[in-house]
């Protein structure tokens, strides 16, 4: 790729060719495991975060209830995940990646994951924590840039916080 501008507006792009880079990588690795996109993220949610309850993964994707449901019956029936009680209610159930959806994630996953630990280790150790994070500031940016704030996700992620005119118009907007 030859030498690359590494100013701010250098890096930026870096970043974008990544993020292009990832999607890319999300829409394949999704065909190759016989899912959704979205069925995806949710795998890729609760690999990283541990079991979540429905709502807080529907917050996740940006989903009404029903569709995860939905979703989460897809996910249930080719093994990935697994609905168990709350730890500490009864009443609640929380969605679990299972065994089964963990390795078939990191069979496809692994190699990849092999190749960013192999060029992290090539960093000098001085500058791998500059670069980690810079990248941890970065996907926190991103998310924080990435929440909606009208729309069907915004309404059921609805806390109550949001006056009543903001919830009429994320409902008319569905």
């Amino acid at each position: 790729m030859g030498e690359l501008d590494y100013t701010p507006i250098g890096v930026a792009r870096a970043a974008r060719r990544l993020d292009v880079a990832l999607a890319g990588m999300h829409l394949d690795l999704a065909q190759r495991m016989s899912m959704t996109p979205t069925e995806l993220l949710a795998l890729d949610h609760l690999g990283m975060d541990g079991e979540l309850s429905p709502t807080d993964l529907a917050r996740r994707l940006r989903m009404h209830s029903g569709a995860v449901t939905a979703l989460v019956d897809r996910l249930t029936a080719h093994g990935h995940v697994s609905r168990v009680p709350h730890p500490s209610d009864r009443r609640k159930l929380v969605v679990r990646l299972t065994d089964a959806g963990r390795a078939e994630t990191m069979r496809q996953l692994g190699p990849m994951v092999d190749d960013v630990v192999a060029l992290v280790a090539r960093l000098p150790k001085a500058d791998r924590a500059t670069v980690g994070r810079f990248v941890d500031d970065l996907a926190e940016l991103v998310a924080g840039r990435a929440k909606p704030e009208d729309g069907p996700a915004a309404a059921a992620a609805d806390d109550g916080s949001r006056d009543a005119g903001a919830r009429q118009r994320a409902r008319d907007a569905t």
